[in-house]
């Protein structure tokens, strides 16, 4: 299964903070990262973080593992059948044992309402 995971500084982000992208492959309870690439959301001026989900969505990610998720994002996982999983304050090999455990909790709606500029 590839899980996206936006980072910075090694920490889990949230979809339209962090500064890369980690794409990594999850089987058999090993991870490996496969891919890691500029956020494109820093450079998208609205709905942000939607900009980074759709560019994992493509790559053909199953799961996110966020520090938080906007109402946008979390539509359009749902459009896609992408699960999201929370990482709040944890760093990325913790976040990713913590998933292969089933110790992460899944998202069930946004962590925060709409931003409003």
């Amino acid at each position: 299964m590839k899980v996206a995971i936006p980072v910075t500084n090694g920490y889990v982000d949230g979809p339209g903070e962090g500064l890369v992208v980690q794409i990594y492959e999850v089987e058999n309870g090993q991870y490996k990262l496969i891919e890691e690439y500029e956020n494109p959301a820093l450079r998208a001026m609205a709905a942000r973080g939607v900009h980074m989900l759709k560019s994992a969505i493509d790559k053909g990610v199953k799961a996110v593992i966020v520090a938080e998720m906007g109402p946008p994002g979390f539509r359009l996982l749902q459009n896609y059948n992408v699960k999201a999983y929370l990482g709040e304050g944890l760093d990325v090999k913790t976040a990713l044992e913590k998933l292969i455990k089933n110790e992460l909790p899944e998202l069930k709606g946004p962590t925060h309402e709409e931003h409003h500029h």
